[in-house]
């Protein structure tokens, strides 16, 4: 299409979408043909809503505008050790987001951008054995378990999580799994469904501080059996000057919430404190930055 038919479905002034077009078109957001018209190139094609690895969600402008909302409070946080977010915005992050429930949706649909070419990492990585029960904490809807059961003819997986966040089981609603899930709702804080040979928890722990992090530990160690086991899937920080991404990841948390990503060493702390111990690290092949750390009943 030409900028000015561009302009009309839009609702932009022809000139200026013209001179704007003009410039993406210069660094391939865009492809200017001779005939002055303009069309899609890989670049904005992943731009766009409806195609597979789209990453519209993360950076439509109500999004971006509150992270730079919240980076901007990143100074007074370095000073005082207050997320930044809760700085910038007067409430906590997940509370912000329920409460303006279409920035939520974005935060959703970000998070599933991120977690979908994880899940299927993960599920290849981890060896489930003998297991017959996998019990996901604060699973979400469904996406990682989704990918285990497809991946795992032999296991039957319970979604433990909030009642409103169960309600929609998508992913394994998509994927034909639901006969081989129990839904059960409740709060990780106080405990979680019992019976499970294998306890995940992936990207849980590092939203939280170091003592509810154990709370959240000690309420799925009292759900394991002797044969269980809990596979914790998170950042594993390099120590000292080695360059990790996680290291970037841990700052976004900063800004955001109470956690923390992690090192070896703060794991194997928390899983003794919790009544675990820390039986090995499985790092996951790209695209995964993650670890699957894995413990049994100490």
């Amino acid at each position: 299409m030409r900028a000015e038919e561009l302009a009309n479905v839009c609702n932009a002034h022809a000139p200026s979408l013209f001179r704007m077009m003009r410039f993406l078109a210069s660094i391939d957001i865009f492809h200017q043909e001779q005939d002055g018209t303009f069309r899609n190139t890989p670049a904005s094609d992943v731009l766009r809503e409806g195609v597979p690895g789209s990453l519209r969600p993360m950076v439509r402008l109500a999004w971006q505008d509150v992270v730079w909302d919240t980076y901007r409070a990143m100074p007074e946080a370095i000073h005082n050790g207050k997320p930044a977010f809760a700085i910038a915005h007067g409430r906590p992050f997940f509370e912000h987001l329920e409460a303006e429930e279409d920035l939520g949706a974005l935060f959703d649909a970000s998070m599933a951008l991120i977690s979908g070419p994880e899940n299927s990492v993960i599920s290849s990585s981890y060896p489930f054995g003998d297991a017959k029960v996998v019990v996901d904490v604060g699973g979400g809807r469904g996406g990682l378990l989704a990918a285990i059961l497809s991946d795992h003819q032999t296991l039957s997986g319970v979604l433990f999580d909030q009642q409103q966040v169960i309600a929609e089981p998508t992913y394994l609603s998509d994927a034909g799994m639901l006969e081989r899930c129990k839904l059960v709702s409740g709060d990780f804080f106080e405990a979680v469904h019992p019976d499970g040979d294998v306890y995940l928890l992936k990207r849980i722990l590092h939203d939280w501080s170091d003592a509810d992090a154990i709370r959240i530990l000690k309420s799925v160690r009292a759900a394991m059996s002797p044969d269980s086991r809990v596979a914790v899937v998170d950042a594993v920080l390099n120590p000292g000057n080695d360059a990790d991404p996680n290291k970037y990841l841990d700052v976004g948390i900063m800004t955001l919430l109470e956690g923390r990503e992690r090192t070896a060493e703060d794991f194997e702390t928390l899983f003794s404190k919790a009544g675990l111990q820390l039986l090995r690290i499985l790092p996951t092949p790209a695209p995964s930055t993650m670890s699957i750390i894995e413990g049994t009943v100490s």
